[in-house]
Parts: structure tokens; sequence; C-alpha cells
């Protein structure tokens, strides 16, 4: 493409200075026809994690770009690297504007923000936390936004570790003044305080999922603090996908009493999901007893084995299914065969609604649907 060489003053590099002011804290990546283009520290930052050229414009402007076509993958890695990656888009036909083009951010990708196919492992979720601290309790919002799943719960202010452990959010929002250790890896993104306002929280929600009060989802007074974290979870989102989220469930409320607190020693020690030895294959539980056939069920069971139940009552219950597969071996088989072939419908389904599936995703969304009668038959049987 073309590079004019205009002035940092001149429109173009107006409209760029005007977009990434409110996006300080990321990457942006602004279309110009074919490429998206950095520009100044961007370009700079951008260049030496992607390996690319850098250069500069006819007015010493630093400068570096990726073809549109090829820019999934770039930004993947820097995406990978921790860096915020906000996609600016030429939101009019550039042969029928006049003047400079029209563009706006339509989407900021960061590690909990993802739901691009292939980018995700399929056996397990990628959550975007948010945590509120408040009178020894902290309240926790969780949202893995390639599935929609939303999960709210307050845990004890000593609990904090466990937590984290058990979720293991890709990013985690919180308030600017929290002091809430966090593990490598994990992207912090600092809010302000007022955003975890309950009462405002509650209005967010109640306005979110239409409801007229949040008593329909299980949410009590004493909720508070999660309430909290899932209104300031929501306004966050809410900046990274100003599409909106058609996708996401209504949120469910984990209760800490019906589940049997485990740490993150136990959990190592015990080698549940991950080896004591790094790099060891074939020793953990997860890996002994997953016999799964679909992505969806390989982490249903990864998030059983780190929060086990303990009712009695449900724990039977669950026994009972496991006891109805095993004697049913035939059963069981046909169950098996109609789930082979049925794709990750969870996060095709997310991508659908969000508009982001192509032509294969949605072939392979028709597919998986269609084999669900012959899935419901198999498990109807089992049931007799």
């Amino acid at each position: 493409m073309s590079r004019v060489a205009d002035r940092p003053t001149s429109p173009l590099m107006l409209q760029y200075r005007d977009i990434k002011s409110r996006h300080q804290d990321a990457i942006l990546f602004f279309r110009m026809g074919d490429f998206y283009e950095m520009f100044f520290e961007d370009a700079e930052v951008g260049a030496k994690a992607l390996n690319i050229t850098l250069t500069s414009r006819g007015d010493g402007v630093p400068l570096a770009g990726v073809p549109v076509k090829a820019a999934a993958n770039y930004v993947r890695q820097l995406v990978g690297q921790g860096h915020r990656v906000a996609i600016c888009e030429q939101v009019e036909d550039p042969k029928k504007s006049k003047g400079i083009v029209k563009r706006d951010v339509v989407e900021t990708v960061t590690p909990g923000a993802l739901i691009e196919d292939g980018w995700l492992p399929g056996e397990r979720n990628n959550y975007l936390m948010a945590a509120f601290p408040r009178d020894g309790r902290i309240g926790l919002a969780a949202i893995d936004l390639s599935t929609g799943e939303f999960q709210l719960e307050v845990v004890a202010s000593d609990a904090w570790e466990e937590a984290l452990s058990r979720l293991r959010p890709a990013e985690l929002v919180a308030p600017a003044a929290a002091t809430l250790a966090v593990d490598d890896g994990v992207l912090l993104t600092e809010r302000e305080a007022w955003e975890f306002d309950p009462e405002l929280a509650r209005e967010e929600l109640a306005r979110r999922f239409e409801l007229s009060s949040l008593s329909g989802l299980g949410l009590e007074t004493d909720d508070a603090p999660a309430i909290g974290a899932g209104g300031a979870l929501l306004r966050y989102l809410g900046e990274l996908q100003p599409g909106g989220l058609p996708h996401l469930a209504r949120p469910t409320v984990r209760r800490g009493d019906r589940h049997l607190w485990l740490d993150e020693m136990t959990r190592r020690n015990l080698e549940l999901v991950e080896p004591l030895r790094p790099g060891a294959k074939g020793v953990t539980l997860l890996e002994i007893i997953d016999g799964t056939v679909t992505p969806m069920g390989a982490r249903l069971l990864r998030a059983w084995l780190l929060s086990p139940l303990k009712d009695a009552q449900a724990i039977d219950e669950r026994l009972d299914a496991v006891a109805v597969l095993l004697t049913d071996s035939l059963g069981r088989d046909r169950a098996r065969q109609a789930l082979t072939g049925v794709r990750d419908l969870e996060r095709l389904a997310g991508r659908a609604a969000a508009g982001r599936a192509n032509p294969r995703e949605l072939a392979a969304l028709r597919d998986s649907f269609a084999r669900l009668p012959e899935v419901l038959d198999s498990l109807t049987g089992l049931a007799r």
C-alpha cells in the first residue's frame, strides 16, 4: 500500500492520536487498507515482539505493519507475551468516504478475552476473573468469554490462593488499591474502586440479564462482594467488546460449603491435574481417568476434580450415574459413539453469537447439532 508522508499533525495522525488516547494501555492495530499499522512506541514494541521490520514514515514517525489476512497470528503472539491489542477498523467504505475514513476500535484482545478458534486448549477454561476484597472476604466473578460461562462466588480472604489455583485465570481485574497476590503469567488489570460498588453492580447485572431483582439467580445480601466483582467485570468486558456479549450466560453461584476445600499444595501433591515433575506424562489423576470424547466433557471433568463435592446426596447422585454407565456397557458405547463427532459446541456457539464464526466453524456447529438427537436417544436409553 502507499504510505503518504503526512506530518504528525495531519488529519490521519490526528485521528490516530485521538483513538490511541482512549487505548493507551494497548497496542493499537490501526487499519489502513490491507494492513494494520502500528505507530510511535507501539511500532517499536510491536516490531521487537513480533520480529518484524521497524521502519518510519516520510515524517520520521516510527512505523510497523502486518497484513490484515495474517493479523490473527500476530495478535496471538502479542497477547501470548502479555500485551493487549486494540483492533481499530475502518468502519465505513473508503470509496464512499469524504476525507479521512472513519475508524473505531471494535475489539480489544487480552489474555482473558480470547475467543478465536485454536487459540485456547479445549480441555480447560480460559477465565477472566474479577476480585473484590471487602470486610475480610473476597468477591469473585469469573467469565470464560469463549464459552459464555459466568460464575460468582465469595471466599474468605485466607482462601484466595485456593480460588486462584482452582480457576487459573488468564487475567485478573481488581481495584487499584487492592493487594492480592497473583501468579506469574496472570495479567493484572487495575480498575477504579467505584466500579466494584455492589449497588451499581446490582443495576448492571439486572440490566444485562433483564431481571427485576437478583434473587432469581440465587444471590443474597451476603453476596455483595461477588455482585460488586460481577458488575466491574461486565463493565470491563463492555469496553473490550463494544459490540456486546450476546452469548453470555446468566451467572451461577458457587457455594464453598458444598465443595471440598483443596489448597494448591494438596492438589499438587495428589497430582490431580498437574504432575509434580514438569513434563511427566500419564501420572495425573485426570490423565488416568479422562475418557471424555468432547472438549465440553474434558473441561467439566477437570472442574469436578479441582472442586470435589461435599454434599452426600449430590455425591450419591453422581455415583449412581457412574454406576449406570459401568453396568450398561452397550448403552455406554452407544452414548460414546453418538458423541463422537460432536465438536466444541460451547465455543462454536459463542463465536457464532458474537458474529465471529467462519464458514468452517458454522458447518461444524451444524454437524454437531445434527448429532444431538442421537445423543439424546442414547442417554434416554441409559436412563431406562
